[in-house]
């Protein structure tokens, strides 16, 4: 089945859900994209796709409430596609919401997805699992009513070469098999496109191969990750800064300002992961007590 930029296929939709473990899922805060691995589930009933957080991370869509435009790369679809939504918050119910996502997951066909969500689910039901990660089972769902798609065409993967400058080893490069670059067009949404190849320009430049149109000096985001197919192992760094054209045709170039990375494969990822997952929890339920808030 082809995609078609100018009629959603629902059915296409929903398959890519389930063939996907995670999407890279872009939201806009004003010209500045931010763009995360998550993964996305299908609402049959909502005709909706869902992508949650914990409210430890609830960064990756607060800029929902504010600008509801954003966009999902499927690059594990059969053709991967971009679709573009706009995303309601709910977050009334965190507890709630756990037991919705429960239930999309239990409506999943079988795969290592939901085989992958299936254990996890367990272990947060045991006692252990509370106590460790009674904060990462609350969530935040966005929904997402799809808008339109656009097909990828060449999506094959690049890689990241290592970059000391930015305190990237060779370990952490080649491990990277998603790379993927996000800007914001000038009607507000958040336009990902992955990237085919990359060349290092000196210490603080890179130069991409990526069909996504830039204009100079726009900011732009740079998400490099990977995952195993259960999800129960992950890395992924994130970079913010800006583009600007080359003469070479799909190519740009790059210039980061920051970056922010997060990794779950070893016993210290984990414990670290869990120590700052709780403390993030309980920052956020203080600024939900804040006046105003």
């Amino acid at each position: 089945m082809s995609l078609d930029g100018a009629r959603l296929d629902l059915d296409h939709v929903r398959q890519a859900v389930h063939d996907s473990p995670a999407a890279e899922v872009a939201t806009a805060a004003g010209d500045r994209p931010r763009t995360y691995p998550l993964s996305p589930f299908y609402d049959e009933e909502r005709e909706a796709v869902v992508v949650t957080s914990p409210p430890a991370y609830a960064g990756k869509v607060d800029t929902v409430r504010e600008n509801p435009k954003l966009s999902l790369l499927f690059y594990d679809a059969d053709e991967p596609f971009v679709l573009y939504g706009r995303g309601t918050v709910r977050d009334d119910d965190l507890e709630a919401n756990a037991e919705y996502v429960q239930d999309l997951i239990r409506s999943e066909p079988p795969s290592e997805k939901r085989e992958g969500f299936t254990k996890t689910s367990s272990v947060l039901d045991s006692r252990i699992g509370r106590f460790l990660f009674g904060w990462y089972a609350l969530r935040l769902v966005v929904e997402v009513e799809p808008v339109r798609v656009e097909p990828l065409g060449d999506a094959r993967p690049g890689s990241l070469p290592p970059w000391p400058e930015q305190g990237i080893d060779t370990t952490e490069a080649e491990s990277y098999d998603r790379l993927a670059l996000t800007v914001v067009d000038e009607d507000g949404w958040p336009t990902t496109r992955t990237v085919r190849g990359v060349e290092r320009q000196g210490a603080d430049t890179l130069a991409l191969e990526t069909p996504l149109p830039v204009t100079d000096g726009q900011s732009a985001c740079l998400l490099c990750h990977w995952h195993t197919p259960d999800l129960s192992k992950l890395g992924q760094r994130l970079f913010r800064g800006r583009v600007s054209t080359t003469d070479g045709a799909d190519r740009v170039r790059f210039e980061p300002g920051s970056s922010t990375s997060m990794r779950n494969a070893t016993l210290l990822d984990r414990l670290k992961f869990i120590w700052t997952g709780k403390r993030r929890t309980r920052a956020y339920f203080r600024r939900q007590e804040e006046p105003g808030a």
